[in-house]
C-alpha cells in the first residue's frame, strides 16, 4: 500500500485490511486524526493487481508518542471517503482471500 500525508508519500504494507479501514506498520510516529489518502494494490493470482484508493484518518497509533530510536509504529486508520465501487471491489478481495 501507498499512503499520502503532508505531500509525501510511503510505501508500507498492510497488516489487517476490512471494508471501513486499515491497519498497517510505519516506520515514522503519525499523529491521530492526521488525514491520509491511501492506495492498496490488491494483488490477484496470475493478473495484474487492482487498486483501491481512499481517503482516511489515523484513529490509532501504537505506541501513542513519538519514541526517539523507534521505527516500528502500528497505525490504525479508518476510511473517510472510499467509493462504493472501491468498496465492493475491496469487499469481494477480502472474501476470496481471507479464509472464514
Amino acid at each position: 500500500m501507498e499512503i499520502t500525508l503532508g505531500g509525501g508519500h510511503a510505501r508500507t504494507e498492510s497488516l489487517n485490511v476490512s471494508a471501513n479501514g486499515v491497519y498497517f506498520a510505519s516506520p515514522t510516529f503519525i499523529p491521530l486524526l492526521t488525514k491520509l489518502r491511501i492506495m492498496l494494490e490488491l494483488p490477484e493470482d496470475g493478473a495484474s493487481p487492482s487498486n483501491v484508493t481512499c481517503d482516511g484518518v489515523v484513529v490509532r497509533t501504537e505506541p501513542e508518542v513519538e519514541t526517539a530510536g523507534e521505527d516500528d509504529y502500528q497505525v490504525a486508520c479508518y476510511f473517510t471517503d472510499i467509493s462504493e465501487s472501491d468498496r465492493e471491489r475491496l469487499e469481494s478481495y477480502i472474501l476470496r482471500h481471507v479464509p472464514f
